[in-house]
């Protein structure tokens, strides 16, 4: 895990270091921390609207937000979470175009608004970053792949794959920060049948649920079953 203060005199936390900022070396880290302007959101406040323009990020250090996609029937659609450490509004820094997904925050978050100019000035400067923000883009290039494979896949592969997205080392131990609800409407199914899934995963051994978070038992188990093919639907 990486620590960081946010600004002068902020208590340390800890971020993951699976997030662009849990990637960086401490001093890339530092200097990262040293540009934009600090901004604080009330739950349920969205930090970014799809369709919006602008080129700037956000770099997450406390709290955590989920990705909303609308243009369903069934109206926005939760199809991630990010969490401190994580960096947001990576696409329309890259190509100019409008937001493609609404980040919204679940609890109260603390980020840091950094300007494109700012953030190409940065990677200038600190070339060794460019790695962590390719890792970055990669990680959630598959992830959007996974999302489209598994669309038809039966909810326990569904629930197993998206577990393994947001899967994270803390204190040692693989977790899954997200509640039942939340993987509810991640995964596109109903609450009675994610339980059904978890149950199921937990049975064979690869997951533990306790409050607010899913334990990762056996990370390469949840790997294979969420590549499995798909079965009939739940």
């Amino acid at each position: 895990m990486a620590s960081h203060t946010d600004g002068p005199g902020r208590t340390s936390t800890w971020w993951s270091r699976s997030s662009f900022a849990g990637r960086l070396s401490d001093a890339d880290r530092a200097a990262l921390l040293r540009i934009g302007g600090r901004q604080e959101f009330p739950s349920a406040h969205a930090l970014l609207r799809q369709g919006d323009r602008g080129r700037h990020l956000l770099l997450l250090t406390t709290g955590q937000a989920r990705i909303m996609v609308e243009g369903s029937r069934r109206g926005p659609q939760g199809i991630a979470l990010r969490y401190a450490g994580d960096l947001v509004g990576e696409l329309a820094y890259l190509d100019d175009g409008p937001r493609s997904a609404s980040v919204v925050a679940v609890g109260p978050v603390v980020a840091r608004r950094i300007p494109a100019e700012a953030f190409d000035d940065y990677l200038r400067r600190h070339p060794t970053a460019h790695r962590s923000f390719a890792r970055l883009l990669a990680g959630r290039l598959r992830a959007a792949d996974r999302r489209t494979v598994t669309a038809s896949y039966d909810t326990t592969t569904r629930v197993a794959a998206v577990l393994a997205d947001l899967t994270v080392l803390v204190d040692d131990e693989l977790v899954a920060p997200t509640t039942q609800r939340e993987l509810a409407q991640l995964v596109g199914a109903s609450q009675i049948s994610v339980h059904r899934a978890l149950r199921r995963l937990a049975h064979l051994g690869l997951v533990a649920t306790r409050h607010g978070s899913i334990v990762i038992v056996d990370e390469v188990g949840l790997g294979q079953l969420a590549e499995k093919p798909a079965g009939p639907i739940i």
